[in-house]
């Protein structure tokens, strides 16, 4: 199977940094990334479904390409929501409002009581963009992010790449329903590269749309 990201990256221009950066072609990891478990990393290309319920206990779902929901991510609790896997077993919790000037959350393995902590993500301005930036537990000084999260207001593009910024996890694509009882935001595919962990990136997703809804209720800027 070929790959879909063996393009010019839309993400490579003078939108990306204000400075103007060439256009680079993106690539999959040449090595496993794997951050929760190896058991959910495949070593094809693989497409998920995700899905937001206003209306559910679990707020969001993600699917894999029969329709087989592998993760599901369950209302608030004490400031955090958790990931479960498809026998609710609590995967990675996180917290779901900035606990900083720096709009931070942070992400645990399993239950946050386990006080495990997997990664920080910190959301940074762009110009015309909206990202934000992984960093693992390893990764002491924060001086450079590991994994970027990141949408193009201008074209619609969204991608996960890794530091080197042309190494691609994921990337989102446009709504996979049209109708009318769904908000276009509400459910969109993923195409996950090989050799990727599909509970870190589904993860990171749940974070993003938290991110997003709390800038558009004034939590953030």
């Amino acid at each position: 199977m070929s790959s879909p990201y063996s393009m010019a990256s839309p993400c490579y221009s003078s939108d990306d940094d204000g400075r103007g950066t060439p256009d680079r072609v993106f690539k999959e990891p040449e090595y496993p990334v794997v951050i929760v478990d190896q058991k959910y990393c495949s070593t094809y290309p693989v497409q998920l479904v995700f899905e937001k319920n206003h209306d559910s206990e679990d707020k969001f779902k993600i699917s894999d390409d029969d329709g087989n929901v592998i993760f599901k991510a369950k209302k608030k609790k004490n400031g955090f929501r958790e990931m479960v896997d498809e026998s609710d077993t609590t995967i990675i919790s996180f917290t779901t409002k900035h606990i900083s000037v720096h709009r931070r959350r942070q992400a645990y393995k399993g239950d946050h009581h386990e006080h495990h902590r997997l990664f920080t993500v910190k959301k940074t301005r762009g110009h015309k963009s909206f990202r934000f930036d992984v960093y693992m537990a390893s990764n002491m000084t924060e001086s450079t992010f590991n994994y970027r999260v990141y949408d193009n207001y201008k074209d619609g593009t969204s991608i996960i790449f890794a530091q080197d910024k042309v190494t691609v996890l994921a990337q989102l694509h446009t709504q996979v329903t049209r109708q009318k009882t769904e908000k276009p935001e509400d459910k969109f595919s993923v195409s996950v590269s090989p050799n990727v962990d599909k509970a870190f990136v589904s993860a990171l997703l749940i974070i993003r749309e938290e991110v997003k809804r709390s800038r558009r209720k004034g939590y953030e800027s």
